[in-house]
């Protein structure tokens, strides 16, 4: 490793290592609800529960995500037509005929592009927040 990122690297530890001994535990008490609705929007701004709450209570800036748990649901169906795509390419790079898996390849084509147009407003949500798409959908510069 090079000598000034070695260096970089040490004095962020050190930092960390100083914040971490200056933390002190706090507790409060919520109603069950209460909780659950931290928790979620704490999930839906990509923050631990602590680092929220912290942010919100200082009046600190609040990173603006949309809810990322669709992008997850999204992530795991590419998976699946990610995999079915390999075995057609491994089917017609063994010499298989085309014509024997034309309907499947056709079907996986359709659910890319079905699940293409699920992703990008979620893209959209995720990188600006749903409040600032409903707003240009407003406006109508969509």
């Amino acid at each position: 490793m090079p000598a000034p990122l070695r260096i970089r690297m040490e004095k962020f530890m050190r930092n960390t290592d100083k914040k971490k001994e200056n933390m002190v535990l706090m507790s409060m008490r919520i109603s069950a609800e209460d909780k659950e609705q931290i928790e979620e929007k704490a999930r839906k701004t990509g923050l631990s529960t602590s680092e929220y709450i912290r942010r919100c209570a200082l009046g600190r800036k609040l990173p603006c995500y949309g809810d990322t748990g669709l992008l997850k649901e999204y992530s795991v169906q590419l998976g699946k037509i990610g995999s079915n795509l390999n075995q057609i390419a491994k089917h017609l790079n063994g010499g298989g005929d085309f014509y024997s898996i034309y309907y499947e390849l056709k079907e996986a084509i359709r659910e890319l592009l079905d699940l293409k147009f699920k992703i990008l407003p979620t893209l959209e949500d995720v990188a600006c927040g749903k409040k600032h798409r409903r707003k240009r959908n407003k406006e109508g510069e969509e």
